[in-house]
């Protein structure tokens, strides 16, 4: 099936929507001069003020995806860490069992070790009460000599930890690391093997891997002295890693595996870095053109020589800022929500985006779609409190880490749970209300998650109701624990997800809204779209706040469940 995104907004701002211009009338012949810098010097302040604003956020936003990025990178060395101690456990356990048997051994040796395989060599080692000697082996030569006195202590020093050991092999530039494993309750077997390290320690990334929009180096227990490195994709020219970096602590054996993860480029896009810019060139070119503008006025005022067609047409010039102001604005808004929606088999999408007409700042409604994997997608619809770059920032920080937990897989309740705790009105002095949901393309199965936010519709070819999830808290509020909601889409059903835009207006309850919503909805089957344009169209004549709207009709084989299914609330 195809995806249909449609994103609207309004016109250009009209006279009317302009702020009062404060008509200046000089007293005693005021200077053009003083009034034009007090206009500059105030145009300016706002502009650095916005401007250095957003590059806080920004740099505050890219580490905290940095931190979730590497989160991800240090789960992916830990699941390589016990890949590589299972084949030694295994071992240990079968020599165990079949009495130091060197076939057993060698048939592990021949499955784990050797080139493109886990380990360059291996050795068994077994104790007669007083001292350890090596019985059999495999691979390459062990670096760590079979007779020294190292090799001796290594499997010695495994008697006493839990975990498998861990040693630089050799001590200073090491090119292998050696690890010792062997079973306290019985201490007359253990396995020594030993996997390469990279001479110049670079290896290279695959593109989508935990690692792909990251530089990293990896060290050798707690140090990240050179002397200690392990990998890194990066010259050792290079090395340390400056800049933004965080640091992450992996248990290794008996030691540990430090990480150090630096960003490659703007992991949240390149719009955030571009905002700051963007504000300030426009903030002093807004700025220049009124310093100019008022320069004129309060000329022509003091001369007396402006009539009532050049008074409009300065009001005019104005008009033509603030229309400016305002599509740059628009602009933003447009470029901080998703240029298209994915393609998800048997679902048929369509979206819109509608900018409320008070003000001329960035509002904070969003909605986001994607497919997590073959067999399932996720979606978020959501609103931030107040309007301005702070909440366009936290918007867009919510769309982004929202995204990244659905990826990683979680459901949406632990979504929601997880965001709860980076985000304080408080601190940053905004609530935000969340719906997040994750569907199953292969059956139809739909689990929702709601923050505070307004019901979604369900749209079948005979009925239309709100569907009755458990709200839990706004984010922001507190950290707090959410309960996911199960619907059953039956084929030709479609969920329509909304934010209160849609349905608020002033003076009416919002009861009013959410009836009138769903009672657009039609009778008989239309397409996606037909939906909703019927449903858009019941927003308020005013159109006072922004609106985001997400719909998806599933168009899968009719499962028995279907026939099950129970007609949702009228109103909910």
């Amino acid at each position: 099936m195809t995806a249909v995104a449609a994103t609207s907004g309004p016109p250009l701002a009209r006279a009317t929507d302009r702020p009062p211009v404060a008509e200046v009338v000089p007293a005693g012949g005021a200077s053009p001069v003083r009034a034009t810098t007090i206009v500059a010097v105030i145009g300016l302040v706002i502009t650095l003020t916005v401007s250095w604003t957003a590059w806080t956020l920004n740099r505050d936003n890219e580490h905290r995806l940095l931190e979730v990025q590497t989160r991800q990178a240090a789960a992916v060395l830990s699941s390589t860490i016990l890949s590589l101690r299972n084949p030694l456990d295994t071992a240990l356990q079968i020599e165990q069992a079949t009495g130091d048997s060197t076939e057993q051994f060698d048939r592990f040796a021949s499955t784990y070790v050797g080139r493109h395989q886990p380990f360059v060599s291996a050795v068994l080692w077994t104790s007669d009460g007083t001292a350890w000697r090596p019985v059999a082996s495999a691979g390459a030569v062990p670096l760590l000599a079979q007779d020294s006195t190292q090799a001796a202590a290594l499997i010695t020093r495994s008697l006493t930890s839990s975990n498998f050991v861990v040693a630089a092999v050799p001590e200073h530039g090491p090119r292998r690391i050696g690890y010792a494993i062997s079973d306290p309750a019985d201490p007359t077997t253990a396995i020594y093997a030993e996997r390469a390290i990279p001479a110049n320690r670079v290896v290279p990334v695959e593109n989508g891997a935990a690692f792909s929009d990251l530089d990293f180096a990896t060290y050798l227990g707690p140090t990240t002295d050179v002397s200690a490195l392990a990998t890194t994709d990066l010259p050792l020219s290079q090395l340390p890693i400056t800049g933004d970096t965080t640091r992450v602590a992996i248990p290794f054996g008996d030691s540990s595996v430090t990480l150090v993860a630096a960003p490659r480029g703007p992991l949240g896009g390149t719009l955030g870095g571009a905002l700051p810019w963007v504000f300030l060139i426009g903030g002093l070119l807004l700025t220049v053109g009124t310093a100019v503008v008022t320069y004129q006025l309060v000329m022509r005022r003091r001369n007396a020589e402006q009539d009532a067609g050049t008074i409009a047409g300065l009001y005019g010039q104005l008009d033509g800022l603030y229309a400016e102001q305002r599509s740059i604005a628009d602009a933003l808004q447009q470029a901080l929500l998703p240029q298209r929606n994915p393609p998800i088999p048997n679902l048929e999408v369509a979206t819109q985006y509608l900018a409320g007409t008070d003000g001329m700042e960035i509002g904070g409604d969003w909605f986001s779609l994607i497919e997590i994997d073959d067999g399932h997608f996720g979606f978020a619809v959501g609103d931030v409190s107040g309007k301005g770059v702070e909440a366009a920032a936290i918007m867009a920080r919510l769309r982004f880490t929202v995204r990244a937990y659905l990826i990683e897989g979680h459901p949406p309740e632990v979504v929601l749970e997880m965001v709860s705790r980076q985000l304080s009105v408080s601190r940053d002095g905004h609530l935000a209300t969340v719906l997040v949901g994750v569907g199953d393309t292969g059956t139809g199965v739909v689990t929702l998650a709601n923050a505070g936010h307004l019901n979604p519709i369900l749209v079948s070819d005979t009925s239309a109701g709100y569907v009755r999830t458990e709200v839990g808290l706004p984010l922001g509020v507190a950290p707090s624990s959410y309960t996911a909601t199960t619907v059953h889409l039956a084929s030709g059903s479609a969920l329509v997800a909304f934010t209160d835009g849609l349905v608020e207006r002033r003076g009416e309850s919002i009861d009013l809204g959410l009836e009138r919503l769903v009672s657009a909805a039609p009778d008989g089957p239309v397409t996606i779209e037909d939906l909703l344009a019927r449903l858009t169209a019941t927003r308020s004549p005013s159109g006072s706040d922004d609106v985001a709207v997400l719909a998806f009709r599933w168009t899968g084989p009719v499962e028995q469940s279907d026939t099950a299914q129970t007609g949702p609330d009228r109103v909910g």
